[in-house]
């Protein structure tokens, strides 16, 4: 038997049951257009947690801090706590040497300080973190206007936008109306004292604050000695950009060579002569690492954690709790899906059974004319996947509509995502996408796909077939 024979013959029986065909046909419309819509709500939510992660932050950065929270362990006492953690030059060192790792630095804050432009302006309640230029491409950190540090640079320093603007002629004549408006400036004007034009240089002040651990207070106290002044001429302002939460987090901070904020440090315990156990040289607040993904960030802190170290992993739990939920929610969907495709092959195995039923004698005769068992298996195989092709290709064209529709009709995208815990996976102005989403590779996989359901489905009726016994089969009337 010829292939065009087998298509024509089979085309040809499809045609004289139209109705039940056509029934059969709708069967496996709804299970592909079920099964892809499914897929495609599993993709866009999956799509939507991608991108609420992005905005929640970069779990390739890894933060270590000097006080960390430990959650209770569940035994009987134990409430949780703060637990110290030794951040020091040697463990930094060491960090540096571990595969993996793209950049580390060390967080280095520094209050008593005197921050001034050449002019003498002076900026209000100043605060340097020192951290390492290497890092800083890691940070993402945009200026808005003047220098962007690059690795390798020294003697550099970037305001937030907002402590940019914070820089005053004489903080003693300032009024309360002149604090709020320090405090609440608009971004969009430029500030009133341009640094950039100007050196900026830092020192110790001449008074500063030094704890009494006898008293428990703080004292004031008179620097004795040449005090050295710190000049940056790299300087950057940083542009506003608002978080997950709708807030800039680095407006108010100024981040500063590492090196400089430490010399600081050094002069400052040298001059009010602090003792050596009570040295924060070598000591840092907190250590950032950059590792090249995610599954090096947890084989590092697997090693942090064989050096004793204790993190505060609530985004990588969050993050982790989010993909379970998000899991087992595209299973479910998938789950949805797959039950309708299976009544679909039922509904294509009947009708291919029913076909053998009502065409006994006409399997007969063409056994008896010589016609091999493989043409007859081939006509019922291209049957059962013809039904199944058309039934793939107008369901993956109905799925595109329901897709659309999911995605612009405002009543079915507010109902879907909160069914979706919708409110759970977005934050602050993180922009939610396309609720479904069908990629190209989905529709052809759908349509070969129920194609295939189609050939499965055919499989044991077209066997049936060809076992008929030729004289029993002519004699049934």
């Amino acid at each position: 038997m010829k292939i065009f024979d087998v298509l024509r013959m089979g085309f040809r029986n499809l045609l004289r049951r139209k109705t039940r065909t056509f029934l059969t046909v709708i069967g496996v419309v709804v299970g592909a257009a079920a099964i892809v819509i499914m897929l495609s709500l599993g993709i866009g939510m999956n799509e939507n947690l991608q991108k609420s992660i992005a905005n929640m932050g970069d779990l390739t950065i890894i933060d270590i801090y000097q006080w960390a929270w430990q959650p209770p362990s569940g035994a009987e006492g134990d409430y949780g706590g703060s637990v110290e953690n030794d951040l020091n030059d040697v463990l930094l060192e060491n960090i540096r040497s571990w595969d993996g790792v793209l950049a580390v630095t060390p967080y280095l804050s520094y209050w008593n300080l005197s921050m001034k432009t050449g002019k003498k302006y002076e900026n209000v309640q100043p605060y340097l973190t020192g951290v390492d230029s290497s890092f800083l491409p890691y940070m993402k950190i945009n200026v808005e206007d003047g220098y962007m540090p690059k690795p390798g640079d020294d003697n550099w320093i970037i305001f937030g936008a907002r402590r940019a603007r914070m820089f005053v002629k004489d903080i003693n004549k300032m009024k309360p109306k002149d604090w709020d408006e320090l405090w609440s400036s608009d971004l969009s004007d430029p500030p009133k004292v341009n640094i950039l034009n100007d050196k900026i240089y830092v020192q110790n002040p001449d008074t500063v604050w030094v704890y009494n651990p006898s008293t428990g207070y703080g004292e004031e106290k008179t620097l004795k000695g040449k005090i050295k002044k710190f000049e940056f001429d790299k300087i950057g302002i940083i542009k506003s950009e608002l978080n997950m939460y709708g807030w800039d987090e680095n407006e108010y901070n100024v981040y500063a060579d590492y090196k400089i904020v430490l010399e600081l440090l050094k002069e400052y315990e040298k001059l009010t002569r602090v003792k050596a156990k009570e040295s924060r040289i070598g000591k840092y607040e907190q250590i950032r690492i950059k590792v090249k993904d995610i599954k090096t960030a947890e084989d590092i802190q697997l090693k942090l954690a064989e050096e004793g170290l204790f993190l505060n992993n609530y985004l990588a739990e969050m993050r982790d709790e989010m993909q379970k939920n998000q899991n087992a929610v595209q299973m479910i969907l998938g789950g949805i899906g797959a039950v309708s495709l299976l009544v679909a092959a039922i509904g294509i195995a009947n009708t291919m059974f029913m076909s053998i039923y009502e065409r006994t004698k006409e399997i007969g005769v063409m056994k008896v004319l010589g016609c091999p068992l493989g043409g007859i298996q081939s006509m019922f195989l291209f049957e059962a996947s013809i039904i199944g092709f058309f039934g793939g290709l107008v369901g993956t064209a109905l799925s595109l509509a329901g897709s659309y529709a999911l995605n612009n009709v405002e009543a079915l995208k507010k109902a879907l995502n909160n069914m979706s815990g919708g409110g759970y996976y977005y934050y602050g102005n993180a922009d939610q996408g396309a609720i479904s989403v069908i990629p190209l590779w989905l529709v052809g996989l759908a349509v070969i796909f129920a194609t295939i359901i189609g050939l499965v489905s055919g499989y044991l009726p077209a066997r049936r077939a060809t076992k008929i016994s030729a004289l029993e089969a002519i004699r049934n009337e």
